[in-house]
């Protein structure tokens, strides 16, 4: 048995008959034997055809008496074949019972009733909204009924994949470790139409609160979705995704990764925290820099005490010198002398010192005009012990513009380059060559050459990958190239390598020019040998 809702009509409804005309169609011919004309029955039969309501007249015996085209088409039969037919006779037992049992209802009501029903109508589900109602003559007499039924499977269908859709919705947004956020251009502003939990905890209250609001009622949360950046995607049609910064009340500075995309006049937001990521990333950094470190400090000791030694000798002859009686002229130059020789010690001690508390100190993610120059050469200097027993270094720096870095940061990576070419020397022989140039106008060129080892082929496209390392165990940590590499790629820059076995490995690096200085004289091509 099908499901039926029947309910009556708020107000009984008594339509005129419809009279049957000698010699009329079929389309025309309605309930018989009435004896009186319809006003406006031309105008009725040609609304009657163009509503895509099914229409339709019994007599009292369930006999068709009139059904318009879009009732046909639901019978699936022509006019000619239902007029003067019941529904016993034009459907399966099955398929007549709902209709018999509602015409049965409303003849004993006597009045209009509606019903909203489910049944199989021509082997098709249907649903309907469907009115039955009486038909009388002038006196009253009951001669017939009429029924008028809408189809609306189609919208079921349609809200049922609606809500279906929108339970989706709700449990895939809900299980997504992304805060989403659907908004709606409107006249007033960005409206919030949909978030979910990770959307609630950003705005600081529930969904069903802020749903349907507008977005601008959240000033805490602006930087999800900036109304510039939204009128931007809706006039591109290109999807934004790009990573930012955010200092929250009660949280700190947090990290997100923030996707829009525009679906028509809507905008999807999804924020990813990357919070956790980026601290690790930073320790990992911070980690790597005290590991280089840890491996220099000897070889800096040793720097340091050389020109300490040289200051502490000069110093020592001063001191003798000045206890004599008054020096000569030829004394005094050569006391001037061995204080120029101390003041230059000092000098290269103050750089040793200088370039390794560059290294150690924290991650800034500040940038600004560096000069290349000068940070190779303070990575030389913290390189140096490990390079002087494998072979010589040479500098073949060439006309460079600052670039727009960080100094720590690239410290960090030449240290990194210089010391991985240096353990890939021979014993004898070996040479590691500092390239610069400008690459082109706005980009700037460092490469590292060496002689050595070289790198098979099979390792070199996962050269960048944390922990890989083609070292000994206990040599290599494995992080060095892939922090490099991230650092690199953070500066706007490139680095890649290329390598042949036993002939040696060249590292390339691009990075932006600075756009507030121009290109400036540096060091002489081939300014020496080491």
């Amino acid at each position: 048995m099908s499901d039926r809702r029947v309910t009556a009509a708020p107000q009984e409804s008594i339509p005129t008959p419809l009279p049957e005309r000698q010699g009329a169609s079929v389309g025309e011919s309605v309930a018989g034997g009435w004896e009186s004309e319809l006003p406006y029955r031309e105008l009725f039969l040609t609304v009657a055809e163009l509503i895509p309501e099914a229409l339709y007249t019994k007599d009292l015996q369930g006999r068709y008496t009139y059904i318009n085209s879009a009732g046909a088409r639901y019978l699936g039969l022509p006019i000619p074949e239902i007029i003067g037919r019941k529904d016993s006779e034009l459907m399966t037992p099955e398929e007549a019972q709902n209709t018999l049992e509602f015409d049965r209802q409303t003849l004993l009501a006597g009045r209009t009733l509606h019903a909203e029903m489910t049944e199989f109508l021509g082997g098709v589900r249907r649903e309907w909204i469907s009115t039955k109602g009486i038909i009388r003559r002038a006196d009253g007499q009951m001669v017939g009924m009429f029924g008028i039924s809408r189809d609306v499977s189609e919208h079921r269908r349609s809200e049922a994949a609606q809500l279906q859709s929108e339970a989706l919705f709700r449990a895939t947004a809900s299980s997504s470790f992304d805060a989403f956020f659907l908004l709606r251009e409107d006249p007033e502003g960005l409206r919030l139409l949909r978030l979910n939990s990770h959307g609630e905890a950003l705005l600081g209250c529930q969904a069903t609160e802020a749903e349907g609001g507008l977005f601008t009622d959240f000033p805490q949360a602006g930087f999800i979705a900036p109304p510039h950046l939204c009128q931007e995607v809706w006039r591109t049609g290109k999807p934004h995704d790009e990573e930012i910064e955010q200092a929250l009340p009660q949280q700190g500075r947090r990290w997100f990764r923030r996707q829009l995309s525009a679906v028509g006049n809507c905008m999807a937001v999804m924020l990813r925290d990357i919070t956790r990521q980026r601290e690790n990333e930073l320790r990992l950094r911070l980690n790597e820099r005290m590991a280089a470190i840890g491996m220099l400090a000897a070889g800096v000791a040793h720097e340091i005490n050389n020109p300490l030694a040289f200051v502490s000798s000069n110093l020592n002859f001063i001191d003798t010198e000045l206890r004599r009686p008054p020096p000569s002229a030829v004394d005094m130059a050569e006391l001037k002398e061995a204080i120029s020789d101390a003041r230059e010690g000092a000098e290269r001690m103050r750089i040793i010192v200088q370039s390794l508390k560059a290294l150690s100190r924290g991650d800034s993610i500040t940038t600004q005009p560096v000069d290349l120059h000068e940070v190779l050469e303070n990575s030389v200097h913290l390189a140096w012990s490990r390079l002087r027993s494998k072979g010589r270094l040479v500098r073949d720096y060439g006309e460079l513009s600052p670039v727009l870095g960080n100094s720590v940061q690239l410290s960090q990576v030449f240290v990194n380059l210089i010391i991985n070419a240096a353990q890939a020397l021979r014993k004898t022989g070996g040479e590691i060559r500092l390239v610069t140039r400008m690459h082109s106008p706005h980009r700037a060129l460092v490469e590292v050459h060496d002689n050595g080892c070289g790198i098979a082929a099979e390792h070199l496209d996962r050269i960048f990958e944390p922990f890989f390392t083609t070292k000994p165990v206990g040599e290599g940590t494995g992080l060095g190239l892939s922090i490099s590499h991230d650092i690199i790629r953070g500066l706007g820059g490139e680095l890649s390598v290329s390598s042949t076995l036993d002939v040696g490995t060249t590292f390339r690096i691009l990075l932006p020019a600075s756009p507030e200085a121009p290109p400036q004289d540096t060091l002489p091509a081939d300014k020496g040998v080491h």
